[in-house]
């Protein structure tokens, strides 16, 4: 299974998924992207990089500042601004930047942090792709056997319906699925047949994913059997292909 980014590039993962706000962090040259760094947005909005104006940035009347400066402040290590960040992330009822000061709670060593991404991912009634957030921000802070993580990864990744954001959360799930450790034998089994599920899922882009997923959560054996009925019936060229190329992934790991 593979290691997951840090917490700059999930935001930039999800904005592209998602077409979120984030996305005007990214600067396009060519087929090229560079991405923003904290103090870089911060700076386009006036807020000087001192402790002391990052700390008083967390109360910004702009929501995408205040979760900035908290990821600036964990970013530079500024651990005696843990009390601040976690009385923001108290008052805070913005999703996305609530998200995002848990994190940057948890990365400055605040146990809070890690707690109150715990209780997204646990939250049904949070939205979707924060809650996607929260389980990815757990490998962030080394945790890769969150069980309410885990079974909002799995949750998600089952979500069809006719909102079309909802495939690029099934993939964003069952890419999030493969970074799961240490969990019990059954959990394993139960990570597998989800994402063995996707295989027949309506969009094309999610049964790719879910090809690629399976080769990486279960025996390789099992996961070519799965493969090869999935190719069978199987009419997009595109996703054929990616079958086959993960077959003989399979194929070489045995």
């Amino acid at each position: 299974m593979r290691s997951c980014r840090g917490p700059l590039a999930t935001l930039m993962m999800f904005a592209a998924l998602f077409g979120s706000a984030t996305n005007r962090d990214a600067q396009s040259q060519g087929d090229s992207v560079r991405l923003s760094r904290y103090g870089d947005l911060l700076s386009e909005n006036q807020i000087e990089l001192s402790k002391s104006s990052l700390v008083r940035a967390l109360t910004n009347s702009n929501p995408e500042v205040r979760y900035l400066a908290a990821m600036k402040l964990a970013e530079d290590k500024v651990i005696d601004a843990a009390p601040e960040v976690k009385h923001a992330l108290a008052i805070e009822k913005v999703p996305r930047t609530r998200v995002n000061l848990a994190i940057a709670l948890g990365l400055l060593g605040d146990p809070q942090g890690r707690n109150e991404l715990n209780t997204l991912c646990a939250d049904q009634n949070f939205p979707l792709e924060f809650r996607l957030f929260a389980v990815r921000y757990m490998f962030d802070l080394h945790v890769d056997n969150d069980e309410n993580c885990l079974h909002a990864a799995e949750q998600i990744a089952g979500i069809v319906n006719s909102d079309y954001h909802t495939a690029g959360y099934r993939i964003t799930a069952l890419e999030l699925l493969t970074h799961f450790h240490n969990l019990r034998t059954e959990d394993f089994e139960h990570i597998f047949q989800i994402v063995a599920e996707r295989l027949s899922d309506p969009e094309p882009t999610v049964r790719m994913q879910a090809s690629q997923s399976l080769i990486e959560v279960g025996d390789p054996a099992k996961a070519a059997l799965y493969l090869r009925a999935a190719m069978a019936n199987e009419k997009d060229e595109a996703v054929r292909s990616m079958i086959e190329k993960n077959l003989k992934k399979v194929g070489a790991a045995q």
